[in-house]
């Protein structure tokens, strides 16, 4: 009998350790999702606006690809134009003008213009044509830079270099999706938040109401042309060339085009397979040397908070530190060019430096798994690139930016204890 009581009382507490891990787990859980959310609602909420649109919005629309079917160090950025959608923006410039049949004329923002026009009705940019229609961009073209040098000719400038210009026109494609072409290094997108106008009939879009809005600057109509020189087969740009017709066929093998949306998440697993969380943290605590030394003694960064990583799927802050903090790295080290030196030989980029050399980002693999014979970075290069270039840059707009001491976020005070991390 005693003998049944002991295992009796045995299989209860059993019992009562499993509910009572089940009920640990729940708090738990409750504390680290839910809580959040009724504590503090920057856990689940942008940093800004211009955060929310750079993930939401530019990144899936923004492409990447090199220009030879075997890759090539020389990249193309190419906008994803969506009618009603994308913000667009047609700006002149001394040297950079617009001819366009009248009824676009309203779209164009003129040189002396203060307040910058935008419009989400898909209209392009490209060399001028023949006559189309009643329009005849071409002699529209050449009248008007006869006028502008005749304008020239009648200042006291005559000691200067008589001036050139870009004429552009401007049209509406017949279809509701276009391509453009894209000068970004993938780091910081054009960015408006005082003196537009969006010319639009109604909202269109959620972003468009925020007090700031992401858009894409001239677009310059995307085409391209095929080539065969030797053994190389490639394509290149060419405003004469043919239309891409649709995303599908940007993406296609043969252009191989990648969004900088699926870069930063394929960065993101790199950086996790590869060990990188190791030795680099994610982090900027609220600390003098780290404010400091991932910004500077009059610009210092702003401590990291939790809305800076919603958009991940993983995030590292880590606890150790050989190599440096990488929760800046986006505006201490933006250039393309060092991190190519980095990884292919980061003894070279960084004095005393323990990291290992990652060929494997490159083509010219050692173990043999590349074709060419020199150093050029492969996707994985560039998805690790535009993972680590949205470190720091997407925490507050370009025109708020902290490392031009405008410090939205108060740092200094709260390193001093005076408040809290928003």
């Amino acid at each position: 009998m005693s003998g049944k009581n002991v295992f009796y009382k045995l299989e209860w507490s059993a019992v009562v350790t499993v509910i009572g891990i089940l009920i640990l787990f729940t708090i738990a859980v409750s504390i680290t999702i839910v809580a959040p959310t009724y504590l503090d609602p920057s856990w689940i909420n942008p940093s800004s606006a211009y955060q929310k649109q750079m993930y939401e919005v530019a990144d899936p629309n923004l492409y990447i690809s090199s220009n030879t079917s075997k890759g090539g160090s020389e990249l193309q950025f190419v906008y994803h134009i969506k009618d009603k959608y994308t913000l667009l923006a047609f700006q002149e410039s001394p040297s950079v003008r617009f001819v366009a049949p009248e009824n676009l004329q309203k779209y164009i923002t003129k040189e002396d213009d203060p307040t910058l026009k935008l419009t989400s009705d898909l209209l392009l940019l490209r060399e001028p044509k023949e006559a189309d229609g009643a329009f005849n961009a071409k002699a529209e073209a050449e009248k008007l830079v006869k006028n502008l040098q005749s304008e020239w000719e009648k200042t006291d400038n005559k000691d200067s270099r008589k001036p050139s210009f870009i004429i552009w026109e401007l049209f509406k494609p017949s279809s509701d999706e276009g391509f453009s072409l894209g000068s970004s290094e993938g780091v910081l997108e054009n960015w408006v938040d005082t003196n537009y106008t969006i010319l639009d009939e109604s909202t269109r879009q959620d972003y468009h109401k925020d007090p700031g809005v992401i858009y894409v600057l001239n677009p310059l109509e995307y085409r391209v042309s095929r080539y065969k020189f030797g053994p190389e087969e490639g394509w290149t740009y060419d405003p004469e060339g043919e239309i891409i017709a649709n995303v599908e066929e940007l993406k296609s093998h043969e252009l191989g085009f990648r969004s900088r949306h699926e870069l930063i998440f394929e960065g993101e697993h790199i950086y996790a397979i590869e060990g990188c969380w190791y030795c680099h943290s994610d982090q900027t605590r609220t600390l003098v040397q780290d404010v400091v030394l991932n910004g500077n003694e009059d610009y210092p960064a702003p401590p990291s908070s939790a809305n800076e990583y919603i958009y991940q799927e993983i995030t590292f802050p880590a606890t150790r530190r050989i190599g440096p903090d990488l929760s800046r790295v986006g505006i201490k080290r933006p250039s393309r060019d060092w991190h190519k030196s980095h990884f292919w030989s980061p003894k070279t980029a960084s004095k005393g430096s323990i990291m290992p050399a990652f060929y494997h980002f490159f083509d010219d693999d050692p173990r043999g798994t590349g074709s060419s014979k020199i150093g050029i970075p492969n996707y994985r290069f560039e998805a690790i690139y535009q993972y680590l270039m949205t470190k720091g840059t997407r925490i507050t707009p370009p025109t708020q930016a902290w490392w031009l001491g405008k410090d939205p976020i108060n740092t200094k005070e709260i390193i001093e204890g005076k408040r809290k991390l928003p």
